[in-house]
């Protein structure tokens, strides 16, 4: 798949090189192979979405500034249902749905689908960094995993993302289907 098709590889190479880090020490840093960070930056390999927040954490970017396809200014833009960039870890299915950067600080739009398995645990974002979740079907707990919140079809809960924070659908109920956005203040 070239970069037109999966901006992962080019994105990644691009941040990696502007950190001033090699594939060994960014590797060793997120915890990764030489290997997998090789095969993500020649657009071959398929990350986690806890891989790939890993990589984020060590570059000091967002999640959208690895997948997001360039940004695009002519006319509407449409991403049909089951199309689009998609990310998945062990609990977390996620599709980055928009990106726009603003004096503020970096806004992410995505569709989630939260798969009841195991609890997804995330690592602390950039200070300031607050996500917001509304969801449109199912039953979840997420928040702070010091203090997780149940929530509901409808509900919606904004809660700091510079801390640890956790995501579990309820076992034995339907998968959970969201929408998440992300808040990354300018540094």
């Amino acid at each position: 798949m070239d970069e037109q098709e999966r901006p992962l590889a080019g994105n990644l190479r691009r941040q990696r090189q502007r950190a001033g880090l090699s594939v060994v020490e960014l590797a060793r840093r997120a915890g990764l192979g030489r290997a997998t960070l090789t095969q993500l930056e020649a657009g071959t390999g398929n990350p986690t979405l806890e891989t790939l927040y890993a990589l984020a954490s060590e570059l000091g970017v967002t999640l959208a500034d690895l997948i997001a396809e360039p940004a695009h200014t002519a006319g509407p833009r449409v991403i049909r249902a089951g199309a689009g960039e998609a990310t998945r870890g062990a609990v977390v299915e996620a599709r980055l749905l928009h990106r726009a950067g603003h004096s503020t600080g970096t806004v992410e739009l995505y569709a989630v689908t939260l798969w009841p398995e195991e609890c997804q645990l995330s690592r602390p974002h950039a200070p300031g960094t607050r996500e917001h979740l509304h969801v449109h079907s199912g039953r979840a707990v997420v928040g702070p995993a010091d203090a997780p919140i149940e929530l509901g079809a409808d509900d919606y809960v904004d809660f700091p993302a510079d801390v640890p924070h956790s995501y579990r659908a309820i076992p034995g109920e339907q998968p959970v289907r969201a929408t998440l956005t992300i808040h990354t203040p300018t540094s």
